[in-house]
This record gives C-alpha cells, sequence and structure tokens, in this order.
C-alpha cells in the first residue's frame, strides 16, 4: 500500500489564500471582541469563537492576545494612511488639504467603529498596548502633519503646538465617537478652526472664514 494515499493526521492542509482569509477571519472577529470587552476581557478563547473556530486554530496565525492586537494596530493604522494620504496633493492649497485630511480621519473612525472608542478608553492603561500603539500612531501623523505645513511653505510648528493639535484632533474625534448624536458637520469645523488656530496665518484664518460662511 503506499503510504502518501493515505489520509494525513493533524491539521488540514490550507493554501496561501485559505490562510489569509482565516487570518483576516480572526482579526476581524479579534476586534470586535476587543470593541466589546476591551484589552483586558479578550482572550483566546473568545477571539476563537467569535471567529468559530478552535484555539489551535487560532494559534497557526498568532502566537497570542498581544500578536492579534498588535495587527490590529497595524491594520488600523494602514486604514489610516490609505485614509489620509490621498488628501496631500501640491494641487491644493494648505486650507483645502487640511479640510480634506480631516474628512478623511472621521472617515476612518466611522470605518474602525466601537474599536477605536474603546482604544481612546485604554490609552492610559498600563496593562493595555493601547498607550504603546497610540504613541506610534501620533508620531506617524505627527510626521504627516508636520510634512504637510512645510511643504506649503509655512514655517514649522513649534512641538507644543503640534502636540496640542494631535492632542484636540484626538479628543475632538473621541466624542465624536462617545456621542451617537454627534454632529459631524460640527466636529469637522471645531477640528478645522483648531489646525488652523494653531498651525495657520492670519490669511488662513481669513480664508477660513470665507469657507465656512
Amino acid at each position: 500500500m503506499d503510504v502518501n494515499s493515505l489520509p494525513r493526521r493533524g491539521r488540514p492542509y490550507r493554501t496561501a489564500e485559505q490562510q489569509d482569509q482565516l487570518r483576516r477571519q480572526l482579526l476581524d472577529a479579534a476586534a470586535a471582541v476587543y470593541a466589546e470587552q476591551g484589552f483586558r476581557g479578550t482572550t483566546v478563547a473568545r477571539i476563537a469563537a467569535a471567529a468559530g473556530v478552535s484555539k489551535p486554530t487560532f494559534y497557526t496565525c498568532f502566537a497570542n492576545v498581544e500578536a492579534v492586537m498588535g495587527a490590529i494596530a497595524e491594520d488600523a493604522r494602514g486604514r489610516l494612511m490609505n485614509h489620509l494620504l490621498p488628501t496631500f496633493s501640491a494641487e491644493n492649497g494648505l486650507l483645502e488639504q487640511i479640510d480634506a485630511s480631516i474628512a478623511a480621519y472621521l472617515d476612518w473612525a466611522d470605518e474602525i467603529g466601537q474599536g477605536l472608542r474603546v482604544f481612546h478608553l485604554e490609552q492610559h492603561d498600563p496593562g493595555s498596548p493601547a498607550g504603546r500603539l497610540r504613541v506610534e500612531s501620533t508620531a506617524r501623523v505627527s510626521g504627516l502633519l508636520l510634512q504637510l505645513i512645510t511643504t506649503s511653505g509655512r514655517p514649522a510648528p513649534s512641538p507644543e503646538a503640534l502636540a496640542l493639535l494631535l492632542a484636540g484632533l484626538q479628543s475632538a474625534c473621541y466624542e465624536y465617537q462617545e456621542n451617537p448624536d454627534a454632529d459631524r458637520r460640527a466636529t469637522h469645523t471645531a477640528m478645522l478652526r483648531l489646525a488652523v488656530a494653531l498651525t495657520g496665518t492670519s490669511d488662513d484664518l481669513r480664508d477660513l472664514a470665507a469657507l465656512l460662511d
């Protein structure tokens, strides 16, 4: 008898495409569990159950909860960049680019949903990866904003002004997500006013008034 013709024991063989699909399935399940339970309530058992797979199957993609949470954060950052980068165009003025980037940021927040709200709530919890991941994301967005401002010919804002701007934008985004009745346009306008106040000139403030009129 040809032993190669016998069925193999152990986990079934998956193609690379099937493994990628499984990984995506687990990421979506982990994001849903995190949004409901927070980091401290997110376990391998809950993720596997939400994905409809076994715990051993989970471990074929991720080593532990921290690994899958890191992958979720990378995925979220990638989506944020996909939203933001197209808004940076030399064909548009600084005000128009900031306006478009704020709209893209809120689009991203709507796409990520409840998980981002929980992430905001946990950012000062030393046991959660949210704090570390927030620092990394903030550094990336800070670099993009600095590049956007200086490329337009404006002087670079001080580190303090840039930090205040990012904190204000993140806070406004959190308040927008926290309140289901929040007016997106009002949130967008408040974020735009803050950005221009901290990084713009008197001409930008005049142009902003005309834009919002």
